[in-house]
């Protein structure tokens, strides 16, 4: 998706929707709303005065524009009080209206961030966190699906910046919003991929499209598993009539010097987890397309890395492998040798996820040598029964890595939580 910064003022845009936020106990002057209003004949400021709107968190004021030369629906969000507002906060809010868009399926939305009475830090923080609130929450899966016309997706997101905010730090924060929004709308749909549609080759194929100047891809086919005695994953994968693959993808950045950092990011890809001869219910099963969750993220953030390319090396591994059940499928009781020598006896074959990834772990270490990884997986119920779906459990060998996932779960509103990692 591509935002489009408007040279109109907000109350001169002509898309269909216009999303603006106002804190609690303020007039629309003080929010960079006052044109606004009084384009709408004060109507905002009537509905507060009157009592029908407070602008206390996410209560909603829908005003339609009435003109030709204006917006046609503006929906105005209360983001509560200015000293208690967080990014956080502003993102969920503009989500509340983000929501009620894809309700009403629109598709053509103008984005007005809260931007008066801040520094250019949370200036930058708003325009984000209402970009990704906004185009977040008006996600749609449609592929494969023959009803576009009657669910349509966001074709256009414009943004507004006001007059309070530096030109430069207002496109670098449009630019990052939009890297966030791509990244993790490709890894939704690959999530939402129908198992008959995602499995390794085809999985393999999606990355090797994502190859380009930025980012390199390379795919480890059967053969060369077997030639690196991956067995682990390989023997996931033997009950399958897909054979299993491991995806590399680099990002090399322009500038390097001896300083310069290497991340590993090594998501499981199971694309459908039957359980193999330890076969799950039907219940347990129905949504194990999703078993390649962490795998996703890794692709997510490959998406992202096209737009905001940092300053450090970068490399993703994908494990790609379908878990099945035929006269081929590996058995409780086998012992298989990994790929770093170690012998696993396999006890029940629905724990294949940690077979595939410690294959995956082991190769990434050894070919890239990263200064730190951060494995991605969809691995055990028993961290839903323990955290609930609302979290990501967090397991690791190293404070500082975790502080640093720490500031970056508050930033981006994706709550993680700290587990034991005894030895």
């Amino acid at each position: 998706m591509n935002i489009q910064i408007s040279d109109a003022s907000a109350h001169s845009v002509t898309t269909r929707g216009l999303f603006v936020g106002l804190y609690e106990n303020e007039k629309p002057s003080e929010c960079g709303l006052g044109r606004l209003d009084a384009t709408l004949g004060n109507r905002i400021e009537a509905a507060i005065s009157a009592g029908d709107f407070s602008a206390r968190f996410n209560r909603v004021l829908e005003l339609y524009g009435g003109h030709q030369d204006g917006p046609r629906h503006i929906v105005v969000v209360g983001l509560g009080e200015r000293e208690r507002s967080t990014t956080e906060s502003v993102r969920r809010a503009f989500g509340t209206l983000g929501k009620r868009a894809r309700g009403a399926s629109c598709n053509d939305v103008t984005v007005l961030p809260p931007l008066t009475g801040f520094d250019e830090t949370a200036q930058r923080n708003n325009t984000i966190a209402a970009l990704e609130g906004t185009a977040l929450a008006m996600y749609r899966y449609v592929r494969r699906t023959h009803n576009v016309d009657r669910f349509p997706i966001l074709e256009s997101l414009n943004v507004v910046a006001g007059e309070d905010i530096n030109d430069d730090v207002f496109h670098q924060a449009v630019e990052y919003a939009s890297a966030t929004i791509n990244g993790v709308n490709f890894a939704r749909d690959l999530v939402c991929m129908p198992a008959a549609d995602l499995y390794p080759e085809t999985y393999a194929q999606i990355a090797l499209g994502m190859g380009n100047e930025t980012i390199s891809v390379e795919v480890l086919d059967h053969e060369k598993l077997v030639e690196l005695k991956m067995r682990a994953i390989l023997a996931v994968g033997q009950g399958s009539t897909h054979p299993p693959c491991v995806i590399h993808l680099s990002y090399e950045p322009k500038s390097v010097n001896d300083k310069t950092k290497t991340f590993a990011l090594v998501g499981k890809g199971v694309t459908f987890d039957s359980g193999g001869l330890d076969i799950k219910t039907a219940a347990g099963m129905r949504d194990m397309k999703a078993d390649m969750g962490g795998s996703a993220t890794v692709m997510g953030v490959f998406r992202a890395l096209n737009q905001v390319r940092p300053n450090c090396r970068v490399h993703g591994f994908v494990a790609a492998v379908e878990n099945m059940t035929d006269g081929n499928a590996y058995h409780p009781g086998d012992i298989i040798t990994a790929f770093n020598g170690r012998t696993i006896e396999i006890d029940n074959t629905d724990a294949e996820g940690r077979l595939a990834l410690a294959d995956v772990l082991a190769y990434a270490v050894k070919s890239v040598e990263p200064d730190a990884i951060v494995d991605l997986a969809t691995l055990t119920g028993a961290c839903v029964i323990a955290l609930g779906h609302w979290c990501t459990g967090v397991m690791s060998n190293n404070d500082e890595l975790v502080e640093l996932l720490q500031a970056a779960s508050d930033a981006s509103g994706e709550r993680i939580w700290r587990l034991p990692l005894w030895s």
